[in-house]
């Protein structure tokens, strides 16, 4: 397509912190409708990034001539609906993990976008990251041959930090809240996309702190959902794997992450960005060189440079028609993962992703 791209962002959280921003920053792309489920926050949204079209309604948004893509950047139980409104517009999606709230409903989403011919994204976005894009190139051409092992850990003292500032839907079960959801879909799609498919899962679920202080209410409220996940995970390739992640766990330094890999012929360690690698027969690790990024971080938020670059690629995409990943196949992939951890915790057994 010629001329300039128009985007409608769904969300007025992650969506005005992230999205809005980095999209306006995007040249020959703008962002020209913005909806809320306040017709305030809305306004206001609009009035402070020059938006022409503030909406509380999905279905408006969608079917404005001057909107490409719609991006849906609400609460997990939204997705479905505000993802179906774009589809039936036939406007291109991009669409917020977790993907879904079950399985079923992200099958239903990918064959709609299939028989719809538009592109249908997912924002697993950390796949920027050039360490890992490193880190994938390497295990694709070989560094590790045959993949034994590998552990993530991920530790944060997250929700902490953020007492009392977050919606309750981030704790509420129906609306589709907990950590599993929230943080740990990256890492299972970061988990995919360096090993491949995970085939089997072995969980266990926790609740750490059972009471939260959240925005706009006086009280503490009971909390439906985990914020701690223990996953053993078998891949397609034999593999296999660990997956720690907790949001309430008080380390010092506020967040503890590392992924480590090992093969019949090397081991590789991300570590903060950091790339490390060691082949068969060699005594230690050490850092391999990483390719370097040229955005610039306007404010201080993880997401913000791996959706820069992710911003772009979808920009180009729209232009082209060429297909882009990671697209709703993945999210589907993603939520069988994350569907087979709940019961599987549930339960207490080994359960398969049907992959």
């Amino acid at each position: 397509m010629d001329g300039q791209i128009g985007i409608g962002v769904v969300g007025t959280g992650f969506g005005v912190r992230v999205q809005i921003p980095v999209f306006a920053s995007l040249p020959g792309v703008r962002v020209v409708s913005v909806c809320s489920s306040s017709q305030e926050r809305a306004r206001k949204v609009a009035e402070r990034y020059d938006i022409p079209h503030p909406t509380t309604d999905v279905s408006e948004l969608a079917a404005l001539a001057d909107v490409d893509l719609v991006s849906i950047a609400t609460r997990p139980d939204l997705h479905h609906p505000g993802v179906l409104a774009a589809l039936e517009a036939g406007k291109h999606v991009l669409c917020e993990k977790p993907f879904t709230l079950n399985a079923s409903q992200a099958r239903e989403l990918l064959e709609r976008a299939r028989e719809r011919g538009v592109l249908h994204l997912l924002n697993f976005e950390f796949r920027t990251t050039p360490a890992r894009v490193e880190m994938r190139r390497l295990i694709q051409d070989g560094y590790l041959g045959a993949l034994r092992h590998m552990h993530m850990q991920s530790l944060s003292n997250f929700l902490e930090t953020v007492e009392g500032n977050f919606p309750p839907w981030w704790f509420e079960t129906e609306r589709g809240g907990g950590w599993l959801g929230a943080s740990c879909s990256h890492d299972i799609d970061a988990l995919r996309f360096l090993f491949g498919e995970i085939v089997e899962v072995s969980a266990k679920l926790e609740t750490a702190v059972p009471e939260r202080r959240v925005r706009g209410r006086s009280e503490p409220m009971r909390v439906e959902v985990d914020d701690t996940c223990f996953l053993l995970l078998r891949f397609a390739n034999g593999a296999v794997g660990a997956l720690l992640s907790g949001a309430s766990v008080a380390t010092a330094a506020g967040t503890s992450g590392r992924l480590e890999a090992h093969g019949s012929e090397g081991s590789l360690l991300l570590a903060g960005g950091r790339l490390l690698g060691a082949r068969k027969g060699e005594a230690e690790l050490k850092e391999l060189p990483v390719a370097t990024t040229d955005a610039t971080v306007a404010f201080d938020d993880p997401h913000y440079i791996p959706f820069g670059i992710y911003a772009q690629q979808i920009a180009e995409a729209v232009r082209t028609g060429e297909p882009l990943t990671p697209d709703f196949y993945d999210g589907l992939r993603n939520q069988l993962v994350i569907d087979a951890a709940r019961r599987s915790s549930a339960e207490g057994c080994w359960v398969a992703t049907g992959a």
